[in-house]
């Protein structure tokens, strides 16, 4: 059979034809095999990384009062002085024991999920383009977007989303 498909080798072995094929096909499966573990490998990086480049703290009046960096983070947590006139953000993995918890930011799968602690402090969210801001109620997530607008006492909390490059 392998005579019929290389008629030029007719005068070698029938060992070396099939070794030639046997290795071909080796490396052939082997390329496919790496090839789609890449895939997979880009596929879960993805996946953990955020959307989001940058969350603002902006005060009652407009201005930037703190800008707090998601390069690496997974999860941030939204603090406060106990009188309630300050609003700050803070790693998740070192909180100040001295300051009430509003609620904490978690990344799952590249979304950002916002969910606040129970307390008398209300947290709130604007989605999208609705005029309604809604008040979140405790130890439930909710999935957060660069258009929706988090309010904590007096402040605003944004995200800027990452561009392409």
């Amino acid at each position: 059979m392998c005579f019929y498909l290389l008629p030029s080798t007719t005068d070698k072995t029938n060992k070396s034809i099939i070794f030639i094929f046997l290795v071909q096909s080796v490396f052939v499966l082997a390329a496919i095999f790496s090839i789609i573990m890449v895939l997979i490998f880009h596929y879960y990086k993805k996946k953990q990384v955020s959307p989001y480049e940058t969350v603002y703290l902006v005060t009652g009046d407009g201005k930037i009062k703190n800008r707090f960096l998601l390069q690496g983070r997974k999860s941030f947590i939204i603090t406060g002085k106990p009188d309630g006139k300050e609003v700050f953000i803070e790693d998740y993995a070192r909180p100040r024991h001295d300051k009430y918890i509003y609620g904490v930011c978690n990344l799952v799968s590249g979304i950002w999920y916002l969910e606040a602690f129970p307390g008398s402090r209300p947290l709130g969210i604007r989605e999208g383009g609705e005029s309604v801001i809604y008040q979140l109620k405790g130890e439930i997530p909710y999935p957060a977007s660069c258009q929706d607008i988090i309010y904590v006492d007096n402040c605003k909390i944004t995200m800027k989303q990452k561009y392409p490059k």
